[in-house]
């Protein structure tokens, strides 16, 4: 009896731990209606506007209690940020959009403007400077849990040359992390890769670090039209060391210069926060802090 008893607690305990993460992509329907679906995928010459604005939200949504990332579906495959005031799952309710009744009401928004930055944390080839994945054969979106997403670009031309990429975010139910996996097939010994978090547009402080860790704290407008929310955002960056080819600033990013491991992959962590949250951080010298003493490499 008492291991049954423990059994239906242990499941009890990982059902309600599950439920605190969801992922999820939402075809744009002019009723509103906005289906779930499972996956999507557009040949290499779709009109990258239109794949855009195809997709409720612009790409596939992920997150967890505290913030939650959405992969936009177009060349840059830009990471977007979204903080809440309360911990929860909401994205279902706001979509990324919220309004202002849903922000008195207690909900979170929308709080990064990147540009042409890599925003917090978005993968990209590297020649003098970053770029993005503009030439190739498909591009795929795919949820392949409540708590994980994938984008596969297949015939990436970079360089000159044919790359097989596959990216995998993943969220955990009890900890603010994203975790990054890019796994590459067919690339050369000579490309370089990069990723990083941006320098915020107003009051920027952050610092970088040679052996993997970033972090950058300010303000900024994410939504142009409504230039009286203003928004503060704390942005990190966790490298696994074996991918690290060089640390090095832009005049918009701290940026990391990346190689493949010996397996193809690259693996690196994405930390995010914003003054938004009711608990949470506040300056930057709170999130310095905190980055410094939970994330070493």
């Amino acid at each position: 009896m008492k291991s049954i008893l423990f059994a239906l607690l242990f499941t009890l305990s990982y059902l309600t731990a599950f439920s605190q993460t969801d992922a999820y992509i939402k075809l744009y329907d002019r009723n509103n209606k906005h289906p779930r679906i499972v996956s999507i995928t557009y040949p290499g010459d779709a009109n990258t506007r239109e794949m855009y604005n195809s997709i409720y939200g612009h790409g596939a949504v992920i997150e967890n209690p505290w913030v939650a990332y959405r992969v936009y579906m177009d060349n840059r495959q830009s990471l977007d940020l979204y903080v809440k005031q309360t911990p929860q799952l909401e994205l279902d309710v706001t979509g990324f959009y919220t309004t202002p009744e849903q922000l008195n009401e207690g909900y979170g928004c929308d709080v990064l403007w990147a540009g042409q930055s890599v925003g917090a944390g978005s993968f990209r080839g590297f020649t003098d400077q970053p770029v993005t994945i503009d030439s190739v054969a498909t591009r795929s979106q795919t949820v392949l849990s409540n708590s994980s997403v994938q984008v596969v670009d297949k015939d990436w031309i970079f360089n000159g040359h044919p790359i097989q990429m596959t990216q995998t975010y993943s969220v955990l139910p009890d900890s603010r992390d994203l975790l990054v996996e890019i796994q590459l097939e067919g690339y050369a010994p000579e490309d370089v890769f990069a990723t990083g978090v941006q320098k915020l547009e107003t009051d920027n402080e952050g610092f970088i670090l040679p052996e993997g860790v970033a972090a950058s704290w300010g303000s900024n407008i994410p939504d142009k039209k409504h230039p009286e929310l203003i928004e503060e955002v704390g942005l990190a960056i966790q490298i696994d060391p074996e991918n690290i080819i060089e640390a090095r600033e832009d005049e918009i990013n701290y940026l990391y210069l990346l190689k493949p491991d010996k397996n193809g992959k690259i693996k690196y962590k994405v930390i995010s926060s914003g003054s938004r949250e009711k608990d949470g951080f506040k300056d930057a010298s709170s999130w310095f802090s905190y980055i410094k003493n939970n994330y070493k490499n």
